[in-house]
């Protein structure tokens, strides 16, 4: 787990104003048969040791991990057919 940011705020995780993180962490997944390990940003609630994600956040790491598949398939434009 890497921290790339971190904020003060109010956490939906545990509900209370205190440091949040966000993290990038090597995820893996199955998509179209195939294995694929990608890198995902969430955040990072240290209180409840949770990780949670905002509607950018999971919309950047479903593409992320189809930017791999295309990277393991050599097809650019597989995941935009998905």
């Amino acid at each position: 787990m890497k921290v790339i940011n971190k904020f003060k705020g109010l956490c939906p995780s545990c509900m209370e104003e205190h440091e949040i993180s966000i993290v990038e962490i090597e995820e893996t997944n199955i998509f179209k048969g195939e294995q694929i390990k990608y890198l995902a940003k969430y955040h990072y609630c240290k209180n409840s040791n949770t990780f949670y994600a905002t509607e950018d956040q999971i919309s950047n790491n479903d593409t992320s991990m189809k930017e791999e598949y295309c990277k393991i398939r050599r097809k650019p434009d597989d995941w935009i057919k998905a």
